[in-house]
């Protein structure tokens, strides 16, 4: 066994042993934490951190180990924390206080002593936990260090130049040798292979040789009915577009490398293999998966020769130029794949750099090629310029293939290689983010739109409105392409050093959070307690509208009263979710005293405004100066009352406009509330009458208009003053009043009416104000 190996197996055995001891002894507190089994393992991680000569598999292997253990620990933490609160709590109940005397029951005596070792424990074990904790977390990060820059020293090694002659000369030495000993290998495997096979075995590998032979053109027409893709269509959806190229993918990709797949496991079945040609063969697999792979992704994506088909936006030629390119690139990658297990088998690195550094140039070259096929393409038509939206992307990849070059030739092979790896698996992974989420995204909104069946489904059966049913689609689309980016940012950060065992390790730690002023903040904490401001939230909504269309209907309370009670339990409900709330994060009484008297300072250097207008919401709800549905005057400004809220009053005008006025000026200010005692009015309609008018005509006149009148009270009774003697007219005021005074508007506009009907009936005239002669003419 390898020494990398052994160690692997005796950290994971000291893992496993570490894990299985401490689930017992942190879930009771009979039995004490065994701290020995935590440090030991934890020392034999640092223990192995030390040798200079772990390969990057090794330091992934203490990574995993390292991160469960303080996955292990972080629960450890998370449990004990508020096990010792109460513990602490409790222990301060049963201690006496200064000045009583001691528990003199066995059982009072016995209670708090037993709560003492309880607390003890409880403390220790925390105490260790977290040391611990605080050790792992360093461990993972001197894990991640060493293999950045294990990668680093690796990526960035420089080795033989391609353009060194002696590179070449080794290489001239070394084929002839090493080919005559690859056809030895392989002689030798073959040979061993037909002596491991019975006769029957070879006649039944034979006839299914032959069985695929005649199998191949019978199913390469079948699998070209199966993508069939219509030239003829006209302009298909970009989900179906998708749809069909994800399906392309599927047909010419997954169908293959299953059939790969089965003949490795068949190789492996009968024993086939031999550790001297294992690299090759594995090696001739992974060779025939890439271009399998990439073949199956270019034709989906590209759909060379079907225009109408292609998922990505460019023209035949442009798709073809690539689809080449992509192939050629695949192909050297192959070819270069298969070199280097070769070379590992006779030990010559000096062709492994050779065949490093000449793939590097092809690839180079290759792209190279490419582009200027794209430079060269036919000009456009006479016309206004078009934005070419793929400039930046060739710019970028001119700028890869310059450095690839630049690398291979100046000695950077494994740069460069580095290079070619990540542009084809980045390129690959994005091709396949696209696809699926153009499927996601145009796929939920054409199952989900409210004409689809199951948008009509949820609509009817659930009772989603259309504007809901719209926001569910946004944010599944959102949640995908969230979902995506993750994946994309792990795939770029992997080879860097960055695992997305690192991210899941950052995304547990803010599960179980961190400590900030005695309160443990954490995901799960702030979920939960999250969902029960919310719950809590909407049993207040709902009891709200229950008390404001049911309750509170039914009794005698005016609309003012009803919707003070209405509003002010709200807020009573708000105050009560945000302590339960506050409870789930661990903040009681006094660090809720705390946090109000960081608002307190807060409210004093910015937040005076917000707090005087809340206090003034409060004062009008209760004081009930001005209620809702009451008739107020507010400067200028005159309407009803239609909403007291926390921070401004709505009053809606007379005109159908809202008025948004902030509580404190309802406070402070003047307000003219119309109803604040009762809804009775009083009315002035003014009379101009002539002189030679009779003026116990005209009193009695008036004072009849004004009874005709339902909505005039009686008592008081209607009453007439003799305003003054005008210059060209006796002026009459008539006073009365109306038990509703929203009607008095209306009320005076009928006694006008009656007034001038009546008027015209007894010949009473009506004077004009006498127009002043014009000025004489200057001479």
């Amino acid at each position: 066994m390898k020494p990398e190996s052994a160690l692997r197996l005796l950290h994971w055995a000291v893992l496993a042993f570490v894990l299985i001891g401490l689930g017992p002894a942190w879930a009771q507190d009979a039995h004490p934490l065994d701290l020995d089994q935590t440090r030991a393992a934890l020392a034999a991680t640092e223990a192995a951190l030390k040798d200079k000569n772990l390969a990057d598999a090794d330091l992934q292997t203490l990574k995993a180990q390292n991160d469960a253990l303080g996955l292990a620990l972080q629960g450890v933490v998370a449990d004990l924390t508020p096990r010792l609160a109460a513990s602490t709590k409790r222990l301060a109940e049963l201690t006496p206080k200064s000045g009583e005397t001691a528990p003199t029951t066995d059982v009072a005596a016995k209670e708090l002593e037993s709560e003492k070792k309880r607390h003890d424990t409880l403390d220790a074990n925390l105490r260790a936990a977290r040391a611990m904790l605080l050790q792992s977390d360093d461990l993972s990060t001197r894990i991640s260090a060493a293999r950045r820059q294990l990668f680093a020293r690796h990526t960035f090694a420089r080795s033989s130049s391609v353009l060194d002659p002696q590179l070449w000369a080794a290489v001239w030495r070394e084929v002839p040798i090493d080919a005559e000993v690859m056809r030895s290998l392989i002689g030798n495997w073959l040979d061993a292979v037909g002596e491991r096979l019975s006769t029957a075995a070879k006649i039944g590998i034979a006839a299914a040789a032959l069985a695929l032979a005649l199998a191949v053109a019978p199913l390469a027409w079948l699998t070209r009915r199966v993508v069939y893709r219509d030239p003829a269509a006209g302009a298909p959806s970009r989900l179906r577009r998708a749809l069909a190229a994800a399906w392309i993918f599927f047909i010419l990709a997954a169908l293959p490398l299953a059939a790969l797949g089965l003949l490795a496991s068949a190789l492996d079945a009968f024993d086939l293999s031999d550790p001297s040609v294992q690299g090759l063969i594995e090696a001739a697999l992974d060779a025939a998966r890439a271009l399998i792979a990439v073949n199956a992704l270019a034709r989906g994506m590209l759909a060379p020769g079907l225009a109408a088909w292609r998922l990505v936006p460019m023209s035949d030629r442009s798709a073809s130029i690539v689809y080449r390119a992509a192939m050629a690139i695949a192909a050297i990658w192959a070819a270069e794949r298969l070199i280097e297990p070769a070379a590992d088998a006779v030990a010559s690195l000096n062709i492994a750099v050779a065949g490093r550094g000449v793939g590097a140039i092809l690839v180079s070259l290759t792209i190279a090629y490419a582009l200027r096929q794209f430079a060269a393409q036919p000009a456009r038509a006479a016309g206004p310029p078009q934005t070419d939206h793929w400039a930046p992307a060739r710019t970028l990849v001119w700028a890869l293939a310059c450095v690839i070059l630049a690398a291979a030739l100046t000695g950077y092979i494994a740069f460069a290689t580095f290079l070619i790896n990540q542009t084809i698996y980045l390129t690959a992974l994005g091709s396949l983010l696209y696809l699926v989420d153009c499927i996601v995204q145009d796929g939920t909104e054409a199952l989900l739109k409210p004409e689809a069946p199951v948008g009509a489904g949820l609509l009817a059966m659930v009772g989603l409105r259309r504007n809901v049913l719209a926001q569910t689609v946004v944010i599944l689309q959102g949640v995908a392409r969230l979902v995506a980016l993750m994946i994309a940012i792990a795939a770029v950060l992997e080879p860097w050093g960055v695992q997305s065992q690192d991210m899941f390790g950052a995304l547990r730690a803010a599960y179980f959070g961190f400590s900030f002023g005695g309160v443990t903040l954490s995901l799960s904490s702030m979920i939960g307690a999250a969902l029960v401001f919310a719950v809590v939230l909407f049993v207040t909504r709902m009891i709200q509208d229950w008390l404001g269309s049911r309750f509170l209907p039914q009794t005698r309370l005016d609309a003012g009263v009803r919707n003070s009670v209405r509003t002010i339990f709200g807020y009573a409900g708000a105050i009560v979710a945000v302590l339960l709330a506050g409870g789930q994060i661990g903040l009681d009484v006094e660090k809720l005293a705390l946090v109000a008297g960081g608002l307190s300072v807060g409210i004093g250097f910015g937040l005076q405004t917000i707090a005087n207008n809340f206090v003034s919401g409060l004062i009008l709800l209760w004081e009930r100066s001005i209620r809702v549905g009451d008739w107020v005057v507010v400067g200028s400004e005159q309407g009803f009352v239609r909403a007291i809220n926390a921070r401004a009053t709505e009053i809606e005008t007379f005109d159908r406009g809202t008025l948004i006025v902030p509580n404190s000026n309802l406070v402070s200010g003047v307000v003219k509330n119309w109803v604040r005692n009762d809804r009775v009015g009083r009315i002035i309609v003014a009379v101009n009458v002539a002189y030679e008018s009779d003026v116990e005509q005209v009193r009695d006149m008036l004072i009849a208009a004004a009874k005709a009148q339902d909505q005039v009270l009686k008592i008081p009774a209607p009453t007439v003053l003799f305003a003054e003697f005008a210059d060209w007219a006796l002026k009459f005021n008539l006073i009365c009043f109306v038990d509703d005074i929203e009607l008095g508007e209306r009320t005076r506009s009928d006694i006008n009416f009656d007034v001038l009907r009546r008027m015209r009936e007894a010949g009473l005239r009506i004077p004009y104000p006498a127009v002043p002669p014009p000025d004489p003419a200057p001479k």
